[in-house]
């Protein structure tokens, strides 16, 4: 599983509001039972400013919504989507707001 490859959302709750995940782990721990994930959503009204990030997967607009965040067993993330590494500048950028203000 590499950084930020996007997974189906395992959470049937969730699923209609964050229909996928993002996984934002390096692969330097990779022999972690856990994934830290950031939760992806269509809806911009609860997508915020700076600490969201807009994606594109198959031609539909996304953010990684870097606000909401949790970790999952990587055993559950088994749907792959795709990878978003393209974003990478963005997604560290939002890490960066949303811990150190920058």
């Amino acid at each position: 599983m590499d950084q930020f490859d996007v997974f189906v959302n395992p959470m049937a709750k969730s699923r209609k509001s964050y229909p996928y995940v993002c996984s934002l782990q390096n692969q330097l721990f990779e022999d972690m039972s856990s994934r830290i994930v950031a939760f992806v959503c269509s809806d911009e009204s609860i997508a915020f400013d700076k600490i969201s990030v807009p994606i594109t997967i198959s031609t539909k607009h996304y953010f990684v919504c870097l606000n909401v965040i949790a970790t999952i067993e990587k055993n559950r993330l088994e749907e792959f989507v795709t990878n978003v590494s393209d974003y990478r500048e963005q997604l560290l950028a939002a890490h960066d707001a949303l811990f150190t203000g920058i």
